[in-house]
């Protein structure tokens, strides 16, 4: 049975994808490394994931930033912004766009995880906060197969790391 690519990622008209050095002027250092550590010789462990999140029956473009300990859901601007023309490149250094946390969550309170036979991009990430006595529920769609899987092996990996058992993950074969 040959995998489909989502609809959303067919559409997609991006031609190439930039990269950028991760230093601590990066708009996403203040989630990637504490300040008390030497920025010197940081190297910070992350899985950086662009997807869409369903939401009230549509979906939404958002980034999955996941660290050893946390999940963060994160709006970016994805819009690169030029230097200024009389400033030097060390003044006003090429910056990529601005980023929201929409919602983060310690890995330790994923309580599931439950992949889909017909949708391999897709993965349903289960939360349960204990003290705030609240379920959430992640509806996320990544660009690929082996994307999703790399979200899921990071979270399964350090969840089984905090508690020493297996994390509940499940493979359905209809999507609901």
């Amino acid at each position: 049975m040959k995998a489909h690519t989502p609809m959303f990622i067919e559409a997609c008209k991006l031609k190439s994808i930039s990269s950028t050095r991760l230093n601590p002027q990066h708009h996403l250092w203040s989630l990637l490394c504490d300040i008390s550590q030497d920025v010197e010789h940081y190297q910070p462990q992350f899985l950086y994931v662009l997807a869409f999140i369903m939401s009230g029956g549509s979906l939404s473009p958002v980034t999955v930033l996941v660290t050893p300990e946390t999940l963060y859901l994160l709006n970016e601007d994805h819009q690169w912004r030029k230097s200024l023309p009389d400033a030097t490149p060390s003044e006003h250094p090429s910056s990529s766009g601005s980023v929201v946390v929409q919602e983060t969550q310690p890995i330790s309170c994923v309580s599931s995880v439950h992949l889909f036979a017909c949708d391999p991009c897709r993965v349903n990430i289960n939360i349960y906060d204990e003290v705030e006595k609240e379920e959430r529920l992640w509806v996320l769609l990544s660009g690929s197969a082996e994307l999703t899987q790399a979200l899921v092996d990071w979270v399964r990996t350090r969840w089984e790391a905090m508690f020493g058992v297996r994390l509940m993950t499940s493979i359905q074969e209809a999507g609901s």
